[in-house]
């Protein structure tokens, strides 16, 4: 009987301790996607975008212009089929969500909850494109020169470099025009793909949540 009993208040222990965690993570969302931090430039010679598809956010910069060439970084030799090479996109996550989830019917359970609960590998998705446009999931954002220079970094660094070179997961690319690369950094919970984007504005300097863990705490801000 004392052996069920201690069993029980384990288990019920375990619920609330559960329970706690996940009140917790609410808390810290809402406030971290509410609470701004960073301003917004009203016109600057230098602009971004930032793009969400409603779960995920990328950032997407010109490939070249005085400041950087990211010809010389992501080998165009990569992109063998590709042509527009106007605008560079970059986004970071959970390397088997990106890799086994092309379409969200091909995501699974066993993906989804290994992203989540576990810190996992990442890579970081690269795409190249004509100039995009405008349009509610995507802005536009202008940002002074030390900003830029900063998220140029920020992105560099987020790459796995070997031999100073970025490391293409070959044969992995969804389309014509993109590619994987190997990644810095583990996926979890309190780092997100979004969260990735955040801390990637708030290096420039860029108006955005001050901990936002979903796209709505970078997007209602710009």
């Amino acid at each position: 009987m004392n052996t069920i009993k201690s069993l029980l208040r384990f288990v019920l222990i375990g619920f609330e301790l559960i329970l706690l965690f996940g009140y917790s993570y609410f808390i810290i969302a809402v406030i971290g996607n509410h609470v701004p931090t960073g301003k917004l430039e009203s016109a600057s010679e230098r602009y971004i975008y930032v793009q969400s598809n409603g779960v995920h956010t990328d950032v997407t910069l010109p490939v070249s212009d005085t400041t950087m060439n990211w010809l010389s970084f992501i080998p165009p030799k990569d992109f063998p089929t590709a042509s527009d090479f106007e605008f560079i996109t970059f986004g970071w996550g959970d390397k088997g969500f990106y890799l086994d989830t092309p379409n969200w019917s091909d995501l699974k359970i066993s993906t989804a909850l290994y992203a989540a609960c576990l810190p996992s590998p990442t890579a970081m998705h690269v795409s190249y494109s004509s100039e995009p446009e405008t349009t509610s999931f995507r802005k536009k954002v202008f940002i002074d020169q030390e900003g830029y220079i900063k998220l140029i970094t920020y992105i560099k660094k987020s790459f796995h470099l070997k031999n100073n070179t970025v490391q293409l997961i070959k044969h992995k690319s969804y389309t014509y025009n993109d590619n994987f690369y190997e990644a810095n950094h583990s996926y979890h919970l309190f780092r997100t793909c979004n969260r990735w984007t955040n801390s990637a504005l708030q290096t420039a300097g860029v108006k955005t949540g001050i901990f936002a863990l979903f796209p709505k705490g970078i997007m209602k801000h710009l």
